[in-house]
């Protein structure tokens, strides 16, 4: 398989006055010879032309030129399978959920030049959540390179950089993670113990990519504003599931479309 050298997706979910926005906010900023392709977790669903919008998602994607993935309504783990299966032949990916806005060129290039300067292959989001640097000689080469390292001590899920690596050695998002909650994070933990983002802090972003995006927030639809009682069952369920998961050691896990 022809390897490419880089790709967005979009994961999206019930965002769709504000979708086009993005969509176009990504071409802008990447690099021409990048793939974006949206990832929509059943949407179509519930915004069809002839009901709550007089516009769907597929209208939108075919409108600006880009692909569309989309599936029944999953949650979390099936969407960003969805999106790695997009960008499997890529060599860089990012996962971008759909409430975080580009607002300049050069992101996408930052983290790339940080994966190839420092040999992590996975950078997430970790705004408002940083930690002090444990290790000065790594920020001080980082910095030295135009690129400042951030920590934090989880993973955010809005921005998943990573490499060709990642998706070999660790594969997808396992499936049973219905819904929303603890998907994401599961992931993570497993990229970590492969050795692929080796810093003692785990949890990396680059202070010059994080600033070039802006966030509207859970207030501007999105998976989290449904029904309570249903959020909080998944969550329940998904917690339990991580317990489970966590006894096996597991690292690899096939990706699955659905």
């Amino acid at each position: 398989m022809e390897t490419n050298r880089r790709g967005v997706a979009i994961c999206h979910y019930n965002r769709i006055n504000t979708l086009e926005k993005l969509i176009t906010r990504v071409i802008d900023t990447v690099p021409g010879d990048c793939r974006v392709v949206v990832c929509d977790d059943g949407s179509d669903v519930i915004f069809s032309p002839k009901e709550v919008h007089d516009i769907s998602v597929s209208d939108i994607c075919r409108k600006i030129g880009v692909p569309l993935i989309q599936g029944r309504n999953l949650g979390v783990s099936a969407n960003k399978n969805r999106a790695l299966w997009a960008l499997q032949d890529c060599h860089f990916m990012c996962i971008l959920e759909d409430d975080l806005f580009p607002t300049a060129p050069g992101w996408m290039e930052d983290y790339e030049r940080a994966a190839s300067l420092s040999g992590i292959h996975h950078f997430c989001r970790v705004q408002n959540k940083e930690v002090e640097e444990t290790i000065p000689g790594f920020s001080n080469f980082m910095v030295a390179e135009g690129l400042t390292p951030l920590f934090g001590p989880s993973p955010r899920g809005d921005l998943t950089f990573l490499t060709s690596r990642v998706l070999k050695e660790v594969g997808g998002f396992n499936p049973n993670f219905i819904g929303a909650g603890y998907a994401h994070g599961e992931w993570t933990e497993r990229v970590i113990k492969t050795g692929l983002a080796p810093h003692p802090l785990k949890y990396v972003d680059i202070l010059e990519a994080r600033d070039k995006f802006e966030q509207i927030g859970d207030t501007e639809g999105g998976r989290w504003v449904q029904d309570a009682s249903l959020i909080q069952a998944q969550i329940k369920n998904n917690r339990k599931l991580l317990k489970q998961l966590q006894r096996t050691g597991y690292i690899y896990h096939p990706l699955v479309l659905s």
